[in-house]
Formats: C-alpha cells, structure tokens, sequence
C-alpha cells in the first residue's frame, strides 16, 4: 500500500509582524518530525511542500533531520488560505496591527478575544455569501488544494511513500473532503490540528482514504513541543 504523510509546519510567529517565519520552536518542532520519520523506518521518494515559507523550511529542516537525500519542491496548491486577508474583510480597520493590538489588550483578555474575533470571521468567510471580499474564497481555497492531490496520488508506485508539508486549514480540508464531511468539519478539524502533526493517508486501487488524522505522538514526549498556534 503506498502512502501520503501530510505534516503541518512547524509553529510560525503568531502575533508578529511576519507571520511566515517559523519560530525557534517551529525549527525543532520540524526536526523532531524527520527524526521520527526516520526512527519510524520511513524512507520518502518525494518530499513536496507549499510555496509559504513556513512550509518550506519545516520541509527543510525535516529532510536534513531525517538524513534523506532529497532536493524538496514546491506546489502552492498546497498553500495556506490568507489569515490576514479573512479578519481584514470582517475588520477593515485592523489592517494596522498596532490599532489590532490596542483594541484587544484592552479586553483584559487578549487571546480568547482574538480567537473568538477570527472565528466569526472565518465563519463569514466560509459562509461564501460576502466572496466578493476575498482575493481567494472558501469554495476557490478548497478546489485549490485538492487540485494538489491528484499530481502527488498519480505519481505514486506503488509502495512508495510521499510527504507533503502544509498547513491547519489545507490539511483539514483534503481529510474533510475524504471524509465527505464539507465545511462543517473542516472548521472542526482546522480548530485542533496541531504544530508538526502527520496526517496519513492510504493510497490504493480505489484512491486516497484516511488512515490516520493529528498524530502527535512524537511530540508529546515533550511537553513543550505540542502547541496548535
């Protein structure tokens, strides 16, 4: 049976400037991935991952852990929907960061009230009935990504075992897809995908399934390394 191992990047800077930008956490939480890949057994004749930066450098880091001698490649199908671009829709003026920034510390609260703020937009986003607000809606952001799996399923031997660096909302989404679930459970699933976790899935006669959703065994030997922002 061959295989496809999806792996969300390592943390990224969440609350700074550059979000793209992985985190020192993010780089070990990368290497901890290829060396368990490795301990696993798991030899990859292609490693793929997005265009962002912090999918690719977790691809990277990951490779150089493992030790494989692969040159990794890039397919922006696999890119993440645009975070800034959904809550500067639902709030114009929080373009400005720093205005973003004030209005929360005064809530007492500042990370419920971000979370409980981008879940309504992201919830409006979803909804589909203000597309004319986003470069890239929902309905355009799920065709996008799996548009990127059947390249990656048609160039599979059998046997042989892919990995592809993505991202929370483009995980959840080929696995809600999979599971003939829709938008209901990608919001679900994109809400506890952790840093790093692996995401497995079969690939046989039939086509891709799930074998397995979030596995973070490898990173709850430490509890540091299990973190979702």
């Amino acid at each position: 049976m061959s295989r496809i191992i999806l792996v969300r990047h390592g943390q990224a800077s969440w609350g700074k400037k550059d979000y793209d930008k992985l985190s020192d956490l993010g780089h070990e939480q990368a290497k901890v991935v290829g060396r368990e890949l490795s301990e696993r057994g798991i030899s990859p004749t292609r490693v793929i991952s997005g265009s962002m930066r912090r999918q690719r450098d977790t691809a990277a880091d990951l490779v150089e852990a493992a030790g494989w001698p692969l040159e990794t490649v890039s397919d922006s199908a696999w890119d993440e929907y645009g975070h800034a671009a959904i809550l500067t829709a639902y709030k114009p003026a929080y373009r400005s960061l720093t205005l973003m920034k004030a209005d929360l510390a005064r809530t007492l609260r500042p990370h419920k009230a971000f979370d409980e703020m981008y879940a309504v937009a992201t919830e409006r986003w979803v909804a589909g009935q203000h597309a004319a607000d986003y470069d890239e809606p929902f309905a355009v952001f799920g065709d996008r990504v799996l548009s990127g799996l059947p390249p990656v399923v048609e160039n599979l031997g059998r046997g042989e075992t892919v990995i592809v660096v993505s991202s929370a909302g483009a995980i959840s989404w080929v696995t809600a897809a999979l599971l003939g679930g829709g938008a209901p459970v990608w919001t679900q699933l994109q809400r506890v995908i952790a840093n790093a976790s692996l995401t497995t899935l079969s690939v046989g006669a039939t086509g891709p399934t799930l074998r397995s959703f979030n596995d973070t065994t490898h990173l709850e030997r430490s509890p540091d390394l299990l973190t979702t922002r």
